[in-house]
């Protein structure tokens, strides 16, 4: 038993705590090849941590009859752990890149090869010999194998996750990459310390250096595949709280178009209880809104309204729109001086612009007017930024839209063109 701090066990156990939540939690992965690896090393992961409990190990050689039957199950689970990890590093690599079909199976065939070796030294070698502190006798070929097929394993696995891990966009998968690449890394000393061992009188001092080596293995290969099967659940509850802040714009435009409604909007209630297809519902969310946004404009806008949203927006500054809050959009978010593409207005007074039109079309579409129809340019309709690369800034923009819809400026400025004679039709 290594003289560790009281805390190595704590964090032993809550990583073990975090792994068994999150092989519940991600059971439905299982149904998902892309995400399928990961869950079948964190199965084994919590797997091979029951199996070292010493009293599995007493219970399996009792009820087995054979010495030290525990410590092969556990040796069996550990190499399955080895190869899980590089397979799913290669599985991993799959993804983007062609992959070698020697090179798909050899996780496979180094772990059953490992397995049938295992088996077989234990059965030719004495009892006492079996998992000494050193190698005796048959042994001896166990262990010259057991280090092979480590280091085979930890290079393989840590090479693929050490190029994943600098490349990956996603700051959650980049850290998940990065603490696997730690990880088996950190399992290539340890593998050299137990030769030493195996072979020679080693220090004490050095058999803690393993036992830190693996620890940091355990831990960070854990925490590295919870990670990483807990991003899609990150992902979607982003998704599903983004379309969450759009609901209040989305309504209150499918309100005045109902020509494009195609099923029944959904309750508040509903909204909130809608959690499948996350990204596919925040995507549609989005385009509802823009088409709203284009029927309107299409149908009730003039020239005349485009031009007069357009100076009320200029001199509005005062004017309640220039309390300039955050949607009336007078700060010009993060783009210093820049100006819009709407004849050299900056961005806060083209949002204002925007909302002006909007709000008036819409309280039109509402109240039944006459389309109008007239050819316009799409000088001042929002900018698209609709990818999934960009959809946080697209989603702020509505909202800063959302946000000067209900501002003062914007509502007198449609309360004035309710008043106004409609345009004429375009001929």
């Amino acid at each position: 038993m290594h003289n560790v701090p009281d805390w190595v066990e704590t964090l032993r156990g809550l990583i073990l705590f975090i792994v068994w939540a999150v092989l519940v939690l991600r059971i439905s992965a299982l149904w998902r090849a892309p995400q399928r690896p990961v869950w079948i090393v964190l199965l084994v992961l919590a797997t091979g941590s029951l199996m070292i409990q010493a009293p599995v190990g007493k219970w399996l050689d009792s009820t087995t009859g054979v010495a030290k039957a525990g410590e092969l199950a556990v040796a069996l689970v550990a190499l399955t752990d080895f190869a899980a990890v590089w397979w799913f590093a290669v599985a991993l690599h799959r993804a983007g890149h062609a992959t070698p079909a020697w090179l798909r199976r050899a996780p496979a065939v180094s772990a059953a090869t490992m397995a049938a070796l295992a088996v077989a030294f234990f059965v030719v070698t004495p009892a006492p010999d079996r998992f000494g502190a050193q190698a005796h006798g048959w042994w001896a070929g166990y262990a010259v194998a057991w280090i092979t097929f480590g280091l085979v394993t930890a290079v393989g696995a840590g090479a693929l996750f050490w190029r994943h891990g600098i490349t990956m966009r996603s700051p959650v998968l980049r850290l998940s990459m990065l603490a696997l690449a730690v990880g088996t890394t950190a399992e290539l000393p340890y593998l050299v310390i137990r030769a030493i061992r195996w072979f020679t009188e080693a220090p004490a001092t050095l058999a803690l250096v393993g036992f830190w080596c693996s620890f940091t293995r355990f831990v960070l290969v854990a925490l590295g595949c919870s990670l990483a099967a807990l991003e899609p659940l990150r992902r979607a509850a982003l998704y599903w709280y983004r379309r969450q802040r759009l609901y209040g714009l989305w309504m209150l435009l499918r309100q005045a178009t109902p020509e494009l409604v195609v099923l029944t909007p959904r309750s508040r209630t509903s909204d909130l209880l809608t959690f499948s297809n996350p990204w596919e519902q925040l995507h549609q969310r989005v385009i509802d809104i823009r088409d709203s946004i284009t029927f309107l404009h299409d149908g009730w806008a003039s020239p005349q309204l485009l031009q007069e949203a357009a100076r009320h927006a200029g001199g509005g500054r005062d004017e309640g729109a220039g309390g300039r809050d955050e949607g009336a959009g007078g700060r010009d978010e993060g783009a210093g001086g820049r100006h819009g593409g709407a004849g050299g207005r900056d961005e806060g007074e083209r949002l204002v612009a925007v909302a002006c039109w909007i709000e008036t079309t819409r309280r039109d579409a509402l109240a039944g007017a006459t389309k109008l129809h007239h050819e316009l340019d799409k000088d001042l309709l929002p900018d698209v930024q609709a990818s999934e690369s960009t959809v946080h800034r697209e989603i702020r923009h509505l909202l800063r839209l959302h946000r000067a819809l209900r501002t003062r400026a914007v509502q007198s400025f449609a309360d004035t063109a309710e008043h106004r004679p409609p345009a004429p039709a375009a001929s």
